[in-house]
C-alpha cells in the first residue's frame, strides 16, 4: 500500500478521488492489529492517486512472530465454537421433535 496524504485530505476526510476516507484495522501478518484510514479504490491500486495513511506505529518484530499465530489459533477456536452451537442447535431440534412424539 502506498503511504499518500496530505493534511488537507485528512482534514475534510476524502480522498484525492473523492472517495470517503475511512478507518480500518490491518490483519496481515506484517501489521497485524495496525490502524490505518484509507479510501476504498486503494486497496486496488497500486498508485499514490489514493489516500492512504498509518495511525499506528510499526509492529515490534516480537509482536509481528507471535500475533500471527494467535490470531490463528483464535480463528480455529471461533470456528470450533461456531460448529458445536450448529451441533447444539440441532440436538435441540431433535429433542422437541421427542417431547412433541410424547
Amino acid at each position: 500500500m502506498s503511504e499518500s496524504s496530505t493534511n488537507s485530505t485528512r482534514s475534510n476526510g476524502y480522498c484525492f478521488c473523492g472517495m470517503k476516507i475511512k478507518r480500518r484495522t490491518s490483519w496481515t501478518d506484517l501489521n497485524p492489529g495496525r490502524r490505518f484510514e484509507a479510501c476504498d479504490q486503494n486497496r486496488n491500486s497500486q498508485t499514490r492517486h489514493h489516500f492512504f495513511e498509518w495511525l499506528d506505529n510499526e509492529t515490534c518484530p516480537r509482536g509481528k512472530e507471535v500475533l500471527p499465530g494467535l490470531l490463528r489459533r483464535l480463528r480455529a477456536m471461533e470456528e470450533e465454537i461456531r460448529a458445536r452451537d450448529e451441533q447444539l442447535r440441532l440436538v435441540e431440534v431433535e429433542k422437541k421433535k421427542l417431547e412433541e412424539k410424547l
